[in-house]
């Protein structure tokens, strides 16, 4: 499904307002073309003060000013905050955790799973469809908001991970053979010995714990739409606001929710995509972040969340808000909306500001959306609905990150980090890449990156070997094919069931000391390069080596192996080392394989995306993530101009760029180009 016009928009709380200004706000919206709110996930306390006394006097306050002002709105479902009411009345809501029982005043610190909790989510849904169903300017339904389990390991809960365990499990001899619990004398015989799961020292069984917390997220999502869907109209959506792993910013995908099984229960993907500004805006985190919600349905996607404003260190410089929106279209989104509309006075978000600041009036960021919102209006028959597919694909695997949680390779390298160091290669390169997972479809993909697959069923090794014999080009990383699916190490020859493909093997792994990286570039030239992390050493049996180590003990073992196995290739990375040598051999195993994926000359702060509209023509963009000029020489066939920078063109106009022909792109801006 996909929504019927370009959004841009915010998320809008009258609720937190210091005074009554609903209708100034939705006049400031509209003057700037701003068409779509997002409202009332945050609201259960408002709508229900005490329990089944409700006042949706502000809800109907906004939805007739929005129908009076012509802007669409999003409906979120307020369960994702508690009011103080229902835990004073029933406590045991709150999740019971390893340091304890969580103590009410955060957001999601409550068992999804428990019965009364649910029974509550259900009356106040059923309560907030009811009274917004005469609206027609409600377009979609948010169901909760970024949602959570809280590690919740409450009584109730683990009974639940038992019985699963049950299912998947009926002989406890094959349970306790799987997850090697005679180690430390940690053997269940029966299942009514179930120990607390809080006190496991079992790798296995924590990560099975936390793919249940992340099963429990699924089933109450669906449990969720279930309700919604009994009073949607059929030109509605259900859509969720998905997010990202966390370190100041989003940095890669979430370990706390498997975003493909949970977004099964919606229509359209949504996403919250927060990153650094001013002089760190690279636009990759709207890269890979894009990249993964559009694998999610594999379709255009929403964009729920982003800054404006946004922390104090993300202050953006002049342009970046506009070049940031069309950084979201140009990975396949269909909106683009912040959080939020207006900067708070209290609580815990004060300093996360959003369009407008605190004095609550127009200034440099509004005026901003208010340009590219004109910008769009004119462009949108061009550029919305993108559609993408490209011809490299990363492989994303949530049991891998956990098991690398569980297992660490070292303290500072994590399954993100790996699969960032792959995805950020390829995007400082312009080689756009797809999202894909263990169960997708990846046969079409010229060029297939594995990051660090540490969990892999004989099935999924399987798929990975019929890739590379039907002519896929695989590039493997280290720590992959080692354990199965419950993270119990292969007892064989490591990357288990791929040493053949491989040619080659390794037993012996360790941290690089006095080590360094010893290959050659694409001309034959052999020099060294530094090492950190990781490094396995690879025993080659008839694959090329294409890396070794400069270490008096360690270089009779190979670092990169490269094997030709019919059309297809594996090549393996057995060490971590920096993004310009991944860059060379990724152009090397492009050249030498003649996949048939063109490599581009640009090169990173110059970012070139494309995709095909809807009328089927090429769309491509260029843009400049830096403080200085940039130029772009068009080498392909002939295409218009539909963005200069600053100066959007007729879109039947007949500026035409032909090949040779060189363009200016001035600092933190772009340009659009379309097939004629």
């Amino acid at each position: 499904m996909k929504v019927k016009d370009l959004l841009i928009g915010a998320a809008y709380y009258t609720e937190y307002m210091p005074y009554e200004r609903v209708e100034k706000d939705m006049q400031l919206m509209k003057e700037a073309g701003i068409n779509t709110i997002r409202i009332a996930e945050s609201t259960w306390s408002t709508w229900e003060p005490h329990d089944n006394i409700f006042d949706f006097s502000k809800l109907h306050h906004v939805l007739s000013m929005a129908e009076k002002y012509d802007l669409n709105v999003i409906i979120g479902t307020p369960t994702y905050a508690v009011p103080s009411w229902l835990i004073k009345k029933y406590p045991d809501i709150m999740a019971i955790t390893k340091h304890g029982q969580e103590i009410y005043g955060g957001r999601q610190h409550f068992d999804l799973t428990n019965p009364t909790f649910r029974k509550y989510c259900e009356r106040i849904t059923r309560r907030l469809m009811e009274e917004q169903k005469k609206y027609k300017c409600v377009i979609g339904f948010q169901l909760d908001n970024e949602t959570r389990a809280a590690n919740a390991a409450n009584s109730g809960t683990q009974q639940l991970f038992v019985e699963s365990l049950k299912q998947k499990y009926p002989d406890i001899d094959e349970f306790n053979h799987e997850f090697g619990l005679d180690y430390w004398s940690n053997r269940v015989n029966s299942w009514e010995d179930f120990p607390d799961i809080r006190g496991t020292i079992n790798g296995s069984l924590s990560a099975a714990y936390k793919k249940f917390l992340r099963d429990v997220i699924t089933g109450f999502l669906a449990f969720l739409a279930s309700i919604v869907r009994e009073y949607m109209r059929p030109d509605q959506f259900i859509t969720h606001n998905f997010d990202y792993a966390w370190d100041d910013h989003s940095v890669g995908l979430q370990p706390l929710v498997d975003q493909p099984e949970a977004a099964e229960c919606m229509d359209i993907a949504g996403c919250d995509i927060y990153h650094e500004s001013n002089e760190d805006f690279t636009g990759i985190e709207i890269d890979f972040g894009g990249s993964i919600a559009r694998s999610l349905k594999n379709d255009n996607y929403l964009v729920l969340e982003t800054a404006c404003q946004g922390l104090t260190q993300w202050l953006p410089y002049p342009g970046q808000i506009r070049l940031q929106a069309y950084s979201h279209l140009a990975s396949g989104a269909d909106s683009v909306m912040y959080w939020h509309w207006h900067s708070i006075h209290n609580a815990i978000e004060s300093y996360w500001k959003g369009i407008l600041s605190h004095d609550l009036k127009p200034n440099r960021e509004y005026y901003e959306i208010k340009e590219y919102a004109g910008e769009m209006n004119k462009l949108k028959k061009s550029l919305l609905h993108l559609n993408k597919k490209s011809k490299a694909a990363i492989l994303l695997d949530q049991r891998s990150l956990t098991g690398l949680d569980e297992f660490p390779i070292n303290t500072v390298l994590t399954y993100n980090q790996i699969f960032r160091w792959m995805h950020d290669t390829c995007y400082k390169m312009n080689l756009e890449t797809d999202i894909v997972y263990k169960e997708s479809n990846f046969s079409d993909y010229k060029l297939l990156f594995v990051p660090a697959l540490y969990s892999a069923s004989k099935e999924t090794i399987e798929k990975l070997r019929a890739y590379v014999q039907s002519g896929g080009h695989l590039i493997l990383g280290f720590k992959s094919c080692f354990s199965d699916e419950e993270l119990k190490i292969y007892p064989d020859s490591q990357p288990f069931m791929m040493t053949d493909l491989v040619g080659a093997s390794y037993s012996d792994f360790t941290y690089p000391k006095n080590t360094a990286l010893l290959l050659k570039d694409i001309s034959g030239n052999e020099y060294k390069a530094p090492l950190s992390k990781w490094i396995e050493l690879l025993i080659p049996s008839d694959a090329e080596v294409w890396a070794r180590y400069d270490n008096p003990f360690w270089k009779d073992y190979a670092a990169v192996t490269h094997k030709k196995n019919g059309t297809g290739s594996v090549t393996y990375l057995g060490c971590y080392f920096e993004e310009k040598e991944l860059e060379m051999l990724i152009k090397k195993v492009i050249q030498e394989e003649k996949v048939n994926i063109s490599l581009r000359k640009e090169h990173f702060p110059v970012i070139i995306k494309e995709g095909m509209s809807e009328n089927n023509k090429k769309i491509r963009y260029i843009f400049n993530y830096s403080s200085h000029s940039e130029e772009y020489c068009h080498d392909t066939d002939n295409l218009k101009v539909l963005l200069n920078n600053n100066e959007v063109l007729p879109l039947d106009g007949n500026e035409v760029v032909r090949p040779g022909a060189t363009l200016k792109i001035e600092p933190w801006n772009l340009l659009i180009l379309s097939e004629i």
